[in-house]
Formats: C-alpha cells, structure tokens, sequence
C-alpha cells in the first residue's frame, strides 16, 4: 500500500485544505500520516477525521529555544520517516513542515508543497527549489518564482469542502426560505477580526431593517456576539449569530458575500462564482488575495477603516442584478475544479 505523509498545522487555513486532499486519498486506499506539533489545533483536528497524527514539540523560530527544539525535532523525524517509509510527502506551509521538510531532503523521499495564499509564505519559499511541483491556488504566485523553477508550479486552485462543489443557488435558497424576489446577503467577519465589520453593520441597522426585501445573514464572530448586539432590540428578517455551521449552503444561497480575504474564502467565492464585498484584514497577504479577484472585477475591496462604506455598498449592490451576473461571470475565468482531484492527479496517485 502506499504511504504519504501530510506536514500542516497552525491555522484551519493550512489544515483544512491538507484534511480535503487526504480524504480524497483515503477513498483509494493510501495510508497516510499526519505530521504537525503537539501545541497547536491539528492535534485535536486531525484526529478527529479519523488520520494518524503524531505532533512535534516545534516553535516558531524567534529564539534559541525553538532554534534548539527544531533541531531535536529534525533529527527525530529523521528517525521516524526511516521507520515509516512514506513513498511520498505533501507540505502545506508554516514553520511546523520544516522538520518534516529537512528529513526529505536528507531521506531524498520526494515532496510536494501546496500554497494557499498569493504570496508565498516563508516556509514554501524556503523549501520550493526542492520539491517535485508546487500547488499554488492563484497563478500570480508563480510570477514572484525564478524563471528555471515555474515549470513545477501547477495552479490547481485550493482544495476545499466537497459540499462547495455540490451547492446549487435555487435550492439552496429554497431550503432557506429565501424568496425569489428577495436580496440575500452574508456578512461573515471571523472570530479574530469582526469587531470592524460588526461596528459598521451596527450602524447600518436601521437601513438594513428597512430594506423589507433584504434576508441578511450575519455570523459576528464566536467571541462578539454579545458586543455586536447588545444595543439591538429587533433583528426583523435578519439571521444573526456568532456563527454558521452551514456556511457552503447560505454562501451558494446569497447574491452577495461581505468577508475577510483569506485563502480558502477566495476560493470557496470562485467555486461559488459568488460577487463580494471583501474586507481584508491588515496582515497575512489578504489584500494580495482580494486583489486577485478585483482584478477580475469580481469583488469590491474596502478597507477596516471604510467599513461602513462596505456596508453601503453592499445595501446597493446587492439590488443590482446586472451588476451581480456580471461578477459572477467574471469569475468564471478563475475556476480550475476540484482541486483536491488534481493534486492526486498531478502526484501520480
């Protein structure tokens, strides 16, 4: 049976496309292992899919503490690739792959990396001279890439969720009791930075409730809930809560999305061909990701600051259909499939 092995962790945004690519590789019977830290959420993500996961004592690398940890680390991984004896390895970014990294170099077990964002992280472009191709979700990213090593960089989009690639916007408005002659609206912040984004709705209150043809779906943030409305005393049509579960379904249902700009948001709104509103945070290259969709004159970008001018313009917006099918025709031009099936393709597996 052939093996691979998996190096993410950190953030759901190096997890959750890592867990989208392995659950398409267990379907044909590869095993495979997960390799992340024993400090961070894969710990408890990871197995809860049901995977192996075995967690390193890693750090970031800012002092010489963590300095002397990622070299234990190596050394153990070292040891542990030659028990294991994966035919191939798959990276996904972040200090934490670099144990795992450095082994398959000295173990010359041949690797893989996945980049989700625009701008390459840190981690990738140490690493990316070495691999065997590179899965790069925006193919601007191959422009910052030395002429002699493009050739090994495939744009594949990000894996993502099956339920994006099976979402329809009739039905889906249909199970949500959204009308046909109704305007529907997700405002999603993330829990890390909403406050911005759940000031400038709270403002627009009054407008949003007048607006009878309006069905606004609005996710505060798990930890901002009780900030972001407090002061309200009537939510009228609006669904408000600190979170969705059901996120593909109401982002397939809405005629506009207002959000952040992470990674995998970019790419859940071209599998979705949806218009939006996006409000990158001020870190993380997010504004480099909403750039690649404004360029396709697909999105709107506001900053925190003109937060409430993004509300305004969304209120707008969203009664313009023919402004809405434009977007989402443009869109279009960005789409690239499932991008977990062409991963495992381009692996040869």
């Amino acid at each position: 049976m052939e093996k691979v092995v998996f190096t993410t962790g950190g953030t759901g945004g190096h997890i959750y496309p890592a867990l989208a690519i392995a659950k398409k590789m267990r379907e044909k019977n590869i095993d495979i292992l997960f390799i992340g830290t024993k400090h961070r959420m894969e710990k408890e993500i990871i197995p809860r899919e049901n995977f192996r996961f075995i967690g390193l004592d890693v750090l970031p690398l800012n002092s010489v503490k963590s300095g002397f940890k990622m070299l234990k680390a190596i050394f153990s991984t070292i040891k542990l690739l030659k028990k294991e004896k994966p035919q191939k390895i798959i990276g996904f970014g972040n200090y934490i792959t670099i144990p795992v990294l450095v082994a398959a170099n000295v173990l010359k077990i041949p690797y893989y990396l996945q980049e989700q964002n625009h701008t390459m992280g840190q981690a990738n472009r140490w690493f990316y001279k070495g691999a065997k191709k590179v899965f790069v979700a925006f193919k601007n990213t191959i422009d910052s890439v030395k002429e002699n090593q493009k050739s090994k960089f495939v744009v594949t989009g990000n894996p993502l969720r099956d339920e994006f690639y099976t979402k329809n916007k009739k039905e889906e408005r249909k199970k949500l009791g959204i009308e046909d002659d109704e305007h529907g609206i997700l405002i999603i912040g993330g829990s890390l930075g909403a406050k911005n984004i759940n000031e400038a709705v709270s403002k627009k209150w009054k407008k949003i409730l007048a607006d009878t043809k309006l069905k606004l779906f609005w996710a505060t943030g798990k930890d901002n809930f009780e900030e972001a409305t407090y002061r309200m005393r009537d939510f009228g049509k609006a669904i408000v809560k600190p979170y969705f579960e059901n996120v593909p379904q109401l982002m397939a249902a809405c005629d506009l999305v207002v959000c952040r700009a992470g990674a995998s948001t970019i790419s859940e709104l071209i599998e979705l061909e949806k218009p939006s509103i996006l409000i990158p945070y001020d870190f993380v290259g997010q504004k480099e990701n909403a750039d690649v969709l404004e360029f396709e004159n697909a999105a709107k970008i506001f900053t925190n600051e003109t937060a409430e001018d993004a509300i305004d313009e969304a209120l707008s917006l969203v009664k313009q259909k023919t402004t809405l099918e434009f977007m989402s025709g443009n869109i279009k031009n960005l789409k690239k499939g499932n991008a977990s099936e062409l991963i495992i393709k381009e692996m040869g597996l």
